[in-house]
């Protein structure tokens, strides 16, 4: 029998919600740790990213990729309380547009590219490099998703605030050893295995629907019982 009491949905999603917050922080720790007593401080999301795609795929759900990166741009708007960035040199009330759009945008921009690629290649034999080369495309794209729209998003506020700025291919440029490649590479090689992993772990099949599946044969038994007890 599947769980799908909102009791069972909330406990996941707040699961989801404190483990990116957890994933942030550790990415923001090791960065102050790396560059202690350097001038300019290292701000990765590596582990963050590694997390919110895992969860992104996870069930094969649009509600549950959406919801993972809702939570990462989340997490980011806490962080500037904490741990501030260049976010924090605009005004509070623009931080969620800053943090947040760009995050929800990239998991649309993902998880679309993901279920397009299943799609296209639904006659490949073996469904786990199906997986996998689902999971690497989509993986690229949302993180030249993320990167660009949360850049841009954030000059264009600097711009509105008269905020000296940077312009988006130089930032690209800097970012690129410590960020991009980093980040990039991460996801790209890790994501794959860990989703198929977890989904091995938590029995949902390698498609992750398995929890689909049962609901619905559970439906299926529960509408053909009740025919049973109409026609008796």
């Amino acid at each position: 029998m599947v769980n799908n009491s909102k009791a069972f949905k909330l406990a996941r999603y707040a699961i989801m919600l404190a483990t990116i917050v957890v994933a942030m922080m550790l990415d923001r720790a090791i960065g102050i740790a790396l560059t202690a007593g350097f001038s300019q401080q290292l701000s990765t999301a590596a582990f963050v990213l590694l997390v919110t795609f895992t969860f992104c795929f996870l069930d094969d759900s649009w509600l549950t990729a959406i919801l993972s990166w809702t939570f990462f741009g989340l997490a980011s708007f806490i962080k500037e309380f904490i741990l501030p960035s260049s976010v924090a040199t605009m005004p509070v009330y623009v931080w969620p547009l800053i943090t947040m759009i760009p995050r929800i945008a990239s998991g649309v921009v993902a998880f679309g590219a993901y279920k397009l690629i299943i799609y296209l290649s639904k006659k490949m034999p073996v469904m786990r490099k199906r997986q996998i080369l689902a999971m690497v495309v989509a993986v690229l794209l949302g993180n030249i998703t993320n990167t660009v729209l949360f850049l841009s998003t954030l000059n264009l506020f600097k711009v509105i605030f008269d905020v000296e700025f940077t312009a988006l291919i130089e930032l690209i440029k800097l970012a690129a050893y410590t960020n991009i490649i980093p980040e990039y590479s991460v996801t790209l090689v890790l994501v794959p295995f860990i989703v198929l992993g977890v989904r091995k772990g938590l029995k949902l099949g390698i498609d992750g629907d398995n929890w689909k599946r049962a609901k619905k044969d559970e439906q299926t038994a529960k509408a053909k019982q009740n025919t049973k007890e109409v026609e008796q």
